[in-house]
């Protein structure tokens, strides 16, 4: 029988809803059928529908979408490396699988660009294990990281390494990031049944524990599944007509959100209506009380969620920005079905007494913890704010991890391609930064290419980096034979090419010098002759001209001979037959012999003349001989003199020439990049020019760099290093023709140094709008601005100590760490469902506030406490359920987001929030007024039999003290 004191007034939706129940639930069934019928399910939407996981405005995604125009090789940021591992080294027959294998993929759509290293000798060692055993080539794959094209792209790949045959003791994988997202993908889908389904079994099991009742429990796990078939309806078909767009983590979201709060709004209702009922009231009356009691909480807390997933659409990270649409409109479907359809499954269960209590509802314990709360608030307060800080305090030893391997399922195949990649290369080979320098003239030349190995050299020696290769490093050190003193090096090589050459001219010229003195010294002696030919010359010659008068006078006696006897000798030429008779011709011959004298005299003055001429031209020629004699003995002084320099210098040359050569030796053992240089004919190499296809860009305006960690990437010392790459490069062009470069950097670490600075942003827009928004509907519904501030500032306590309590569990105790997303997640959700349970708690201390502050605190807490407490352990079992995920970063969620509900249920809204209230006494309610809200607000109705004894339990141990009660 129902107390007519407590009635209040009938709502008219209330009043519609218990007439049009029946309706309502057939639109409901008609939302959810239809939803199921013409729409693909909400994983399938999500597997075709994804959106980009990179941040499209981040300044890594930008730059490596420039590198990919600026080669003409690629236009998204999907890469993966295909890995051939051998059992032993590699040989002839792997490069034949590697080769047919890459010219499948270069034919196929799937591929923008395959960078191949390995079939280059001059490149090989850049993409090959240093065993020997294994080698890569990365792949830039068509559709953005995370989205539909690109899984497409990843399936092809496989399909195409599968059907390549491979000789024995190769094996080929598919590894790397966009291929780990694929496997993510696919691996959230297949847990997300489980999921659900041990979800709904948990839900099942707790509402049979609360209540006790099969057909409560029933009842109440059909509704649940229900809200879940129609939100997640709404949420596919938005998602399928391109509404909105999703990814692995909304999806997961939706679902369990959607569970856990229809589920808590249904508890509200149920717990407020069986209330009613042990208070008396007869079934209609109690469904009016129960949702007049909980419209406003249910409201409330709807629009705190809606409107904190809405503050995440402010947000750029996409693991934050694609959750906001789905899970407000998901949330909103199941406020509206907390609204609507459980008030009408009760309107129709409650006629067949389904959801009677089948037991006395007592509130005794509830209310003798608000009774120890209010009489010793203070020591409780510093008690649970003690616990907070061990929290806060565990929150600060928190390290991110961006590692998603160790979160993901090691059989799946991306990781155990990463597995095997990793038996043969670090994870900074297969995770490297691509770094650009863009400039406004053509870089092939040597000026040029100083800057570029400077560049090279000024990143290379920041801490934390294990390599750079460019053009002038293609293999990470600088090429060999590039330094400036092996070049001189190289150009005193000709000095001692020539030594030996040189040495044997010095040792010529000394016996030159030699030969030179023996000649000096004939030549002397011939001085000597010459002399007296000269002597015997001129002697001779007057001898010849006393013999020439000789001759003459002979001559002369001879003609006046020949004169007297010319008639016999006329005789002898007329006589015919002279030769006949011996005495005629040998008197013809003596007669013709006085004709020869005339001759020889002839002859003979000729030859004194040149023996004259000839005695005039000796004594000249003696005269030259001494100078000539002197000259030859200046020339062997000057041949000594030179011959004495000439080998200093060439011992002076030599000496020099071989320190060039040991220093130019030195510096290239060394790899020492101190004093790089390329000289010009360089540029003419065919090997060379093979290397500026792979580095430089085709108008030779870009040169790109490839940077490799000596650590882990995907870490925080990776992120730190990679932070400091670009002040290096502006270092190295300063002042140089590179200072107005543009300079481009994408990568792994790039990309995550740039998603943890989008973290701050996005945690500080989504966080402070969130808490202005629950702050702004707090203050509607309670009116009070000390008691919305509460709430807030509880919510943040609860929130702090969960997500240290989450790296006290993961970090410290497992030693598995958090992956990175786990706390910015977990705090935009607790910001959104955490001030649930005191926006109830505070809303039934204000109805209690006619029996007094404090004793309206117990009242409040007994009359609520049930409630709140099935509600928060049936939403953190909700959470804790996504341990069963196949991926441990959901599971991790879940937990984190299970550990702030636990602590909000059983430390906040138990004794934080009901200790503030009494040590804040009526300054709580500020700016309401308590006494005015006493008189306005009716008497509570009597309690049950059973609960009278609490209340003068409560009574007595307060003494009705009236600065208690007023």
């Amino acid at each position: 029988m129902s107390n007519k004191h407590s009635q209040r007034p009938r709502s008219r939706i209330a009043h519609l809803l218990r007439v049009l129940s029946i309706p309502i639930i057939l639109i409901w069934l008609a939302v959810a059928g239809g939803t199921m019928l013409f729409v693909p399910s909400l994983g399938q939407v999500a597997a075709k529908r994804s959106v980009p996981m990179s941040p499209l405005d981040a300044p890594a995604y930008k730059d490596m979408m420039n590198i990919g125009h600026k080669f003409q090789e690629f236009d998204t940021d999907s890469s993966a490396m295909v890995v051939i591992e051998g059992d032993e080294k590699l040989g002839d027959s792997a490069h034949e699988f590697y080769n047919e294998i890459l010219a499948k993929l270069k034919s196929d759509n799937h591929v923008q660009f395959a960078q191949d290293f390995w079939s280059d000798p001059l490149t090989a060692a850049g993409s090959q294990s240093p065993d020997g055993k294994a080698a890569y080539v990365q792949l830039f794959l068509d559709g953005s990281q995370g989205t539909g094209p690109s899984h497409k792209s990843v399936k092809a790949v496989r399909k195409i390494v599968d059907s390549v045959p491979a000789p024995p003791g190769v094996r080929a994988y598919v590894a790397g990031n966009t291929a780990l997202n694929t496997d993510t993908l696919i691996a959230a889908h297949n847990s997300m049944e489980l999921m659900t389904l041990v979800t709904i079994g948990v839900i099942f099991v707790m509402l049979l524990a609360i209540y006790r009742s099969w057909r409560s429990a029933i009842v109440g796990l059909i509704l649940v599944r229900l809200e879940l078939y129609a939100a997640e309806g709404v949420v596919a078909t938005a998602g399928h007509m391109n509404f909105i767009g999703l990814t692995p983590y909304a999806v997961s979201m939706v679902t369990m959100l959607t569970i856990a709060a229809g589920t808590d709004y249904f508890i509200f209702l149920l717990g407020r209506y069986q209330e009613a009922r042990s208070r008396g009231q007869d079934r209609e009356e109690a469904f009016y009380s129960a949702y007049h009691g909980v419209v406003h909480v249910i409201v409330g807390s709807g629009l705190t969620i809606v409107g904190a997933c809405l503050c995440l659409t402010a947000t750029k990270l996409p693991y934050f920005h694609s959750m906001g649409l789905p899970c407000a409109i998901a949330l909103t479907v199941t406020m509206a079905a907390g609204l609507t359809l459980a008030p009408a499954v009760l309107a129709v269960a409650s006629k067949f007494g389904i959801f009677d209590p089948t037991r006395e509802l007592s509130e005794r314990g509830w209310r003798r913890v608000g009774t120890f709360v209010t009489r010793w608030p203070k020591p409780i307060l510093v008690v649970t704010t003690f616990i907070a800080v061990i929290g806060f305090i565990s929150l600060a030893t928190y390290v991110p991890n961006y590692n998603d391997e160790k979160f993901t399922p090691a059989d799946i195949p991306a990781n155990v391609a990463q597995t095997a990649a990793e038996r043969h290369f670090s994870k900074a080979r297969m995770n490297p930064e691509l770094l650009m320098v863009e400039a406004d003239h053509d870089l092939r030349n040597p000026a040029d290419m100083l800057v570029i190995d400077r560049i090279a050299k000024g990143v290379f020696h920041q801490r934390g980096i294990g390599r750079v290769q460019t053009i002038t490093r293609p293999l990470g050190a600088p090429i060999e034979h590039s330094s400036l003193p092996f070049v001189i090096a190289m150009n005193s090589s000709s000095t001692l090419q020539t030594a030996k050459f040189m040495n044997d001219s010095m040792a010529s010229m000394l016996e030159q010098a030699d030969e030179m003195g023996r000649t000096i010294a004939v030549m002397e002696h011939m001085y000597g002759v010459m002399k007296e030919v000269t002597d015997t010359t001129h002697d001779m010659t007057g001898d010849m001209l006393v013999l020439e008068n000789d001759i003459e006078t002979v001559r002369q006696h001879m003609a006046e001979l020949e004169d007297f006897f010319r008639p016999f000798r006329s005789y002898f030429h007329w006589e015919p037959h002279c030769f006949d008779i011996p005495i005629c011709a040998s008197l013809r011959s003596t007669f013709d012999m006085i004709d020869d004298v005339d001759i020889m005299t002839d002859d003979m003055s000729v030859t004194v003349k040149d023996v004259s001429k000839l005695d005039v031209l000796m004594p000249q020629m003696l005269a030259d001989l001494p100078k000539t004699i002197e000259s030859m003995k200046t020339m062997r002084g000057f041949m000594l003199a030179t011959h004495s320099a000439m080998s200093g210098i060439q011992r002076h040359m030599q000496e020099a020439a071989e320190g060039s050569t040991l220093m130019g030796k030195f510096f290239d053992e060394a790899k020492n990049d101190d004093s790089f240089y390329l000289p010009p004919e360089v540029f003419d190499n065919p090997d060379f020019k093979r290397g500026l296809k792979m580095f430089v860009s085709a108008d030779g305006m870009a040169v790109r760099f490839i940077i490799t960690h000596q650590g882990d990437p995907a870490s925080v010392e990776g992120i730190q290093h990679v932070r400091g790459v670009k002040e290096a490069v502006a270092d190295a062009i300063k002042g140089t023709p590179l200072e107005s470069a543009k300079v481009s950097l994408a990568g792994t670490a790039s990309m995550y140094s740039d998603m943890q600075d989008g973290v701050k942003i996005d945690l500080t827009i989504a966080g402070i709008a969130t808490l202005i928004l629950i702050f702004s509907i707090m203050l509607l519904i309670t009116r009070s601005l000390v008691a919305a501030l509460v709430i807030v500032g509880t919510v943040l306590a609860s929130l702090g100590t969960a997500c240290g309590l989450s790296v006290l569990l993961w970090q410290d105790i497992l030693g598995l760490g958090l992956q990175w997303i786990v706390l910015p997640l977990t705090v935009i959700i607790l910001l959104a469902v955490g001030s649930d349970y005191n926006l109830l708690l505070v809303s039934r201390l204000q109805e209690e506030i006619s029996s007094g502050l404090n004793t309206g605190i117990i009242r409040g807490m007994g009359a609520s406490g049930r409630v709140v407490t099935a509600a928060g352990v049936v939403f953190a079992a909700t959470m804790a359920a996504m341990l069963v995920s196949d991926l441990r970063v959901v599971g991790q969620l879940g937990t984190a987001i299970a550990l702030g509900l636990l602590v909000d249920t059983f430390i906040v809204r138990s004794f934080m929030t009901p200790s503030i209230a009494a040590v804040l006494g009526r300054w709580f309610w500020w700016p309401l007024n308590t006494f005015q809200m006493k008189q306005n607000n009716p008497e509570p109705q009597p309690a049950p039999e059973g609960d009278h004894h609490a209340d003068s339990v409560a009574d007595e141990r307060l003494g009705h003290d009236s600065t208690l009660t007023t």
